[in-house]
């Protein structure tokens, strides 16, 4: 048995207090019962080295969290005596029951209450008690002879009946166990079925006036879990769900954009190999490149797949996976370059691409940053582009069946005037909102470009703002993500994912607009690019691949363009501290 060696790892842990909000949940059981989809996927907790995925982490995101239920610390695992799986938490040991498939009863919590009052049902404070009228204060339960007074308000907030159970004691003084089970001390405590509730009134007054025992701690460590139950998992391998038989995928693969030359010489071939070799040194496995419309389909009747062609192959050679944006629409459809009035020429030339391309493009980016006036011929229509999206999605589909589509990339902006910008949340809820929501027929995964630009990827507007003038809204931040991420679930759009095709921080920039750059040195632009790939690992399931912006532009341009300082190497080739902190980070 190893129980004894997780519970005093997660000793420290147990002592803290974590604020969540509370929730009011029915008690009332569906018989069809829909789990939220973008719940099932794993998430890993570093506090206690586990994952909770599937049914348990739904039930446990739904009804609680980890201020009811506390860090998972095992693994989910077979218990042969009870035949069922279970996974230990702190404060909760999760129970699956397939006889109720389907319905809100299929995740259950153990009745630990009754298990750990067992053998004291003669002690005085588990005596039945003389029934009493219910009233706002209080409330008596024929079923189990106990009533709830003090706790009542707690247990009514908090799903009671499916989180705690009925009172199986009345209140009294007891001693806690000692850490790492519980602090020692004497508390007012009540047992229910399921837990067993404290009164601190150190904390009157605030959210930690009432707190749950750390059953599920003092249960594994009375009883212990098999070996295998409590082998701390790989972090970077998500795992397998053995409840709903599900191999959950490896994490978000890792990729960069890459400046190209567009030439069949010697030179360009040299140069894009130099590139994909520093792709590949670094363990990533895609790159991303932009197409021009304009360039590809100069006259109504000539298509030119060549330019893209020679770096596509090239790359699929080097066993490089390939995003290609599609943008700027030709002077014969559009004079000004922006979306078409008329896209069925669009979804000709998709068809077309997406043939020719057909196994060798892993994804079609339709348009770029389409929330921008001067990206859409100079003023911003987000129903225009549904239009367009619907052509290019029809289009790749006829020619690929199997290529993934990906709604364009949107810029954060908090600018909402339609002949500057529309701010990306907004201009993505309008997108939705649009005809019942049909754009989300028309596209497989969300590309998006946080703009992150000077804080730090953990920093998030208004609760936890970075330093400087670039702070004051959502927009500036990299977990921006979250609030494209919520418009999609909140229209139904969960189980797609979310793709970074653009995404990084520049440091010094000589560029107008880009002067934030200034506040990030270089160390700080690795450590920055390594913790997003962290918080996508272990926080975002709904993440696909992320592009770094960018791997070598700075060979390419001068150091005036606002391109040069996002970079990773140097103009010489010579690795920046980004590179060396994306190579070295585990993958």
């Amino acid at each position: 048995m190893k129980s004894l060696r997780v519970v005093l790892m997660i000793a420290v842990i147990a002592a803290s207090l974590t604020p969540i909000a509370t929730f009011n949940r029915s008690n009332t059981a569906s018989a069809n019962y829909e789990p939220q989809q973008d719940l099932l996927h794993p998430r890993y907790f570093e506090e206690t080295g586990f994952w909770l995925q599937g049914l348990f982490r739904e039930y446990w995101e739904t009804r609680g969290g980890l201020f009811i239920f506390g860090y998972p610390i095992t693994n989910v695992f077979w218990h042969e005596e009870d035949q069922m799986y279970k996974q230990y938490f702190q404060r909760a040991i999760f129970e699956h029951h397939p006889d109720h498939a389907g319905s809100e009863y299929e995740v259950l919590l153990m009745l630990l209450g009754n298990e750990l009052a067992e053998g004291r049902r003669h002690e005085d404070p588990f005596q039945p008690v003389e029934p009493f009228d219910d009233t706002h204060e209080r409330r008596y339960f024929h079923l189990t002879g106990h009533g709830i007074n003090h706790f009542k308000q707690y247990w009514d907030d908090n799903n009671g009946q499916r989180n705690f159970g009925y009172p199986i004691s009345r209140e009294f003084e007891e001693q806690n166990e000692p850490p790492p089970a519980g602090d020692g001390e004497i508390h007012l405590v009540q047992y229910f079925e399921r837990n067993r509730l404290e009164w601190h009134p150190e904390h009157a007054g605030t959210e930690y006036e009432v707190l749950l025992g750390l059953l599920g701690v003092e249960y594994l460590q009375e009883h212990g879990v098999p070996d295998a139950a409590v082998e701390p998992p790989d972090p970077n391998l998500p795992p397998y769900d053995p409840i709903r038989d599900v191999q959950y995928g490896p994490p978000a693969g890792g990729g960069f954009n890459i400046a190209v030359r567009g030439d069949d010489s010697q030179e360009s071939r040299e140069f894009h190999d130099r590139s994909f070799d520093l792709v590949h040194d670094v363990g990533f496995n895609w790159i991303k490149v932009q197409a021009r419309w304009s360039e590809l389909h100069r006259h109504p009747g000539f298509k030119d797949p060549v330019p893209l062609q020679r770096i596509v192959d090239h790359a699929n050679d080097r066993g490089l996976k390939v995003i290609v944006s599609v943008t700027n629409a030709p002077e014969w459809v559009d004079p000004d370059g922006g979306i078409p009035a008329d896209a069925t020429p669009f979804r000709n030339f998709m068809e077309y691409m997406a043939d020719y391309f057909q196994g060798r493009v892993h994804g079609w980016e339709i348009w770029n940053e389409q929330n921008l006036a001067y990206e859409v011929g100079g003023y911003v229509e987000p129903t225009e582009y549904v239009g367009l999206l619907r052509a290019g999605y029809e289009g790749v589909k006829a020619g690929d069946p199997h290529a993934p589509v990906l709604f364009g990339g949107l810029t954060p902006t908090g600018v909402t005037d339609p002949s500057i910008a529309i701010d990306d949340v907004q201009y993505l809820e309008q997108i939705y909102a649009y005809n019942n929501g049909e754009v989300r027929n028309y596209f497989d995964h969300l590309a998006a470009h946080p703009g992150s630009n000077n804080n730090p990827p953990d920093t998030m507007y208004p609760h936890n703002t970075g330093p400087g003038e670039w702070s004051n809204h959502p927009s500036f931040y990299f977990r921006r993500m979250e609030q494209q991420r919520q418009v999609m679930v909140n229209h139904g759009d969960a189980a797609k994912q979310i793709w970074l095709t653009e995404f990084g921080w520049s440091t010094e920039n000589q560029a107008p607009g880009y002067e934030y750059g200034a506040d990030v040195s270089e160390q700080d632009q690795a450590n920055n690019l390594v913790r997003a790939f962290e918080i996508a690992r272990h926080e975002w399931p709904w993440m696909g691949p992320m592009m770094v912006w960018n791997l070598n532009y700075s060979t390419m341009v001068d150091p005036a363009d606002e391109k040069f300082p996002w970079s990773v190497v140097n103009s010489d080739w010579s690795p920046r501290p980004a590179y060396e902190a994306l190579r070295d980070m585990p993958k």
